[in-house]
């Protein structure tokens, strides 16, 4: 006897407890003016049997019994408005929900809790943790479900308002565009009341996001970390942890610091690219984690400065020196040397490059020497890493023959595919004008050419010379100074008699004269002075000195020829005029 009974009052427990877990539940009470807005929890289901009704009952003061102040037989209805509940004022009103199921033919009631209207609160909703989706640098706030039957929803803040009416426990922040590689994010959430009453936060409810930062000295490949502290969990942190992912091969945990610490030093090897994030763990809840920003990392892979070379050496009224070298590879600086002795080199210039190749301009240098050049270059570690091959300048030089002008230049021998052919360009300049342009192809293995042109067909003329080579593959070109010889003079002046009234003229002929610093008179038989001459290309037209034609006689020339090459010669002699 005393077993079945103890088995009927189990039952009877279990049955009570299943009901309660069942029982609607008071979600919120709103005064709503004169009335008072009643919400429950819908009930989705009964332990058996059918649903029947809601009842809610309620009580202006707690001396006053409970009294039916409605009764709603649809079981998806869970709000109700109390009209005229705070007429003619402000009422203490508490009130509680019955349910009503029948199961078996008997009515089975189950009771919600009671609540005051006055004394409705609703707990903070807080984060949980902020953290940062490495994979799509979006931030991540997660809090715990507020499980408080007035509540709502959450509303989003960092400064300013971002999102209201979140239902969910979790956000992704798609809205701000803030970017959590640029600084620490702060985020902080408030709960809403099923009366739209917002339940405000305190300063230090906000959370900030671990805002990490990565450098590399590419010379040591050493990188360094720094990172900001998250800041929500207050001392609830024991370590931070680093992650590493090297060549995208997967994170793995490489090392852990104290939460006192927000820097580390990391050791990588050459030509990697690995990426970081740092993540704290809170020492109470250990499902609460915060991952920083990712931060991404290149480590020194220098390529050495292949073809650093001279492309080639001319001449553009200064040494040009045009310079190559791999644009790809790590390089810093490249330094010019010279010399006039190809020995004792100096440092000339030294210069930072971002593109290949460049144009160095030696102002100093007009070409009228041999001038040796070549080329060092540095790392961004300052590191000596390459070294250049001697280049100089071609230079033209002559020797002026009785009957031709010889001219030798140094072959330029730092092309590695060798000179395809150099040219003998020639120019004869009269008064500055160039007159009967004129080049001569010769092989890349000769360096001297003999101009035996020189004769008396090119009158009172400079002719100048210049030497330009070409290389066999590239078409690099290398134009030397150019060298000017003055012919050496020759003058001869005609036999010395004129008719007086024909046009004639009496002057000088020959080769490299210079017409216009050379002079001459012209006296009588008795040595007056009769004219004057001081443009010899013009000569004496046979006037006196009143510009009248002299007089049939024999007249005396003293002349004082000088040549292009400034040398002088003196010439008199007579000359007749007759009718």
């Amino acid at each position: 006897m005393i077993k079945k009974l103890y088995i009927l009052l189990l039952l009877f427990i279990t049955a009570n407890i299943a009901q309660a877990q069942y029982c609607s539940k008071l979600r919120r009470i709103c005064r709503a003016n004169l009335n008072n807005d009643i919400f429950w929890n819908y009930n989705q289901s009964v332990p058996c049997g059918t649903f029947k009704e809601y009842r809610i009952y309620g009580r202006d003061k707690t001396s006053n019994p409970y009294t039916l102040l409605n009764t709603e037989i649809n079981q998806n209805i869970t709000n109700w408005s109390h009209l005229n509940a705070n007429v003619p004022s402000n009422k203490n009103w508490d009130y509680f929900i019955e349910t009503v199921f029948n199961c078996s033919g008997i009515d089975n009631l189950c009771y919600s809790d009671t609540q005051n209207v006055s004394e409705f609160y609703l707990p903070k909703s807080k984060i949980a943790f902020v953290s940062i989706d490495i994979k799509t640098n979006k931030p991540l706030i997660i809090w715990e479900q507020n499980t408080f039957p007035s509540f709502w929803y959450v509303d989003m803040f960092n400064d300013n308002a971002i999102k209201t009416g979140i239902i969910d426990t979790f956000f992704i922040d798609n809205i701000t565009g803030l970017d959590p590689k640029s600084g620490s994010l702060k985020y902080v959430i408030a709960a809403v009341d099923s009366c739209t009453k917002r339940w405000d936060y305190l300063p230090e409810d906000y959370h900030y996001t671990i805002y990490n930062t990565a450098t590399i000295d590419t010379c040591f490949n050493r990188v360094s970390l720094n990172w900001t502290k998250y800041i929500g969990w207050g001392n609830n942190i024991k370590y931070y942890y680093i992650y590493k992912n090297i060549n995208d091969l997967g994170f793995q945990l490489v090392d852990s610091v104290s939460a006192l610490t927000t820097n580390y030093i990391d050791k990588v090897n050459s030509g990697e690219t690995i990426e970081y994030y740092i993540m704290a763990v809170n020492t109470v809840n250990g499902k609460y984690k915060s991952n920083s920003n990712l931060v991404s990392l290149v480590s020194g892979k220098r390529i050495s400065n292949h073809n650093l070379k001279i492309n080639y050496i001319t001449l553009n009224n200064k040494i040009n020196i045009n310079i190559n070298f791999n644009s790809i590879s790590d390089i810093d600086s490249i330094q010019i040397l010279k010399s006039n002795n190809n020995q004792n080199f100096q440092l000339y210039k030294k210069n930072k490059i971002l593109t290949s190749p460049f144009n160095d301009v030696d102002i100093n240098e007009d070409g009228n020497r041999r001038v040796y050049y070549y080329l060092v270059s540095k790392n961004s570690c300052n590191e000596w890493t390459d070294t250049s091959s001697i280049s100089s300048n071609i230079l033209l030089e002559q020797k002026e023959n009785i009957v031709e002008n010889n001219l030798w230049w140094n072959q330029y021998s730092t092309w590695n595919s060798g000179v395809e052919k150099y040219v003998i360009y020639r120019e004869t300049r009269l008064n500055a004008q160039i007159l009967n342009p004129f080049s001569q192809r010769f092989n890349g293995l000769d360096s001297f050419y003999s101009d035996n042109t020189t004769d008396n067909t090119i009158d009172g003329t400079t002719l100048c010379y210049k030497v330009i080579g070409t290389e066999n593959t590239t078409g690099y070109t290398s134009e030397s100074n150019t060298v000017c010889i003055v012919g050496g003079m020759k003058v001869y002046f005609p036999d010395g008699v004129i008719a007086r009234n024909q046009t004639n003229v009496f002057k000088p002929i020959g080769v490299y004269i210079d017409y216009k610093k050379s002079k001459m008179n012209i006296y009588n038989r008795w040595g007056k002075l009769v004219k004057e001459i001081t443009d010899l290309n013009i000569g004496w037209d046979l006037t006196d000195e009143n510009n009248s034609f002299a007089e049939t006689d024999t007249y005396v020339y003293d002349a004082q020829i000088i040549g292009l090459d400034g040398k002088q010669i003196n010439k008199s002699g007579t000359i007749t005029i007759i009718r």
